[in-house]
């Protein structure tokens, strides 16, 4: 059951990271609201919604990860596990240097590093298992 739910939490991590921004290079907030009028997919409204949650969605972005990672293979070390989050997130900022309208920023980087740990600390000390996890 695990799989499957990382398998969907990566499919969808991809889909809000990889997905076009067409009318970002411009960023007029009179552009962004038309574009949105007359395209009304999911993905474009999360995408353009405010910077705020779109910050905040950021931060936690990875935090499922070493989660679902831990749950699925409970021997992988959390080091492992963080340094596995870091090149996802490496790869998705380095990948929309070639998306329209997507922008690396260092700062995702070090939010998305940030929400990996915050994922760590939820696998290490709560009781999301049932024995006590080593770093």
């Amino acid at each position: 059951m695990f799989a499957i739910l990382l398998v969907l939490y990566l499919a969808c991590l991809m889909l809000f990271t990889f997905f076009p921004r067409p009318i970002l290079e411009s960023g007029d907030p009179t552009a962004i609201a038309e574009f949105l009028k007359s395209h009304a997919n999911f993905f474009y409204k999360i995408i353009y919604a405010d910077t705020h949650w779109v910050a905040l969605g950021n931060f936690f972005m990875l935090t499922p990860l070493p989660i679902i990672a831990s749950r699925i293979f409970p021997k992988l070390r959390l080091r492992f596990i963080f340094l596995v989050g870091i090149a996802i997130s490496v790869i998705i900022e380095i990948s929309q240097l070639f998306i329209p309208g997507r922008v690396t920023d260092w700062l995702d980087l070090a939010s998305n590093s940030i929400s990996v740990l915050i994922g760590i600390a939820a696998v290490r000390f709560l009781p999301l298992n049932d024995h006590s996890r080593q770093s």
